[in-house]
């Protein structure tokens, strides 16, 4: 995170995306981001800690409502940083119209 979560800290924060598993076995939320087409996609993942079960199957879509978290993880896959939210509730949603955003 470019500026250690200080732009977070103290702000509530609203996510969409759905559920993947990370390498501890934890979920993740994730979204595919798109620059040009589906070719350059890549994934966009961020931890779920304090509310959210780890019951949720994976490929749910979900709305999480939380605060930032300090704790950071690795994508294993791509070794980027995956910064972490306290999740203080959260619903599940129909499947978006746009996936990629």
């Amino acid at each position: 995170m470019f500026d250690q979560g200080k732009t977070f800290t103290g702000r509530t924060i609203e996510l969409t995306g759905f559920v993947t598993e990370g390498p501890d076995g934890r979920p993740l939320l994730a979204r595919i981001v798109l620059a040009c087409c589906a070719a350059d996609g890549r994934p966009v993942k961020v931890g779920l800690d304090g509310t959210f079960p780890t019951t949720v199957p994976v490929n749910t879509w979900v709305t999480v409502v939380g605060t930032y978290d300090p704790k950071t993880g690795k994508d294993p896959v791509n070794g980027a940083a995956v910064p972490y939210l306290q999740v203080t509730s959260w619903h599940q949603i129909p499947l978006p119209d746009q996936q990629y955003e």
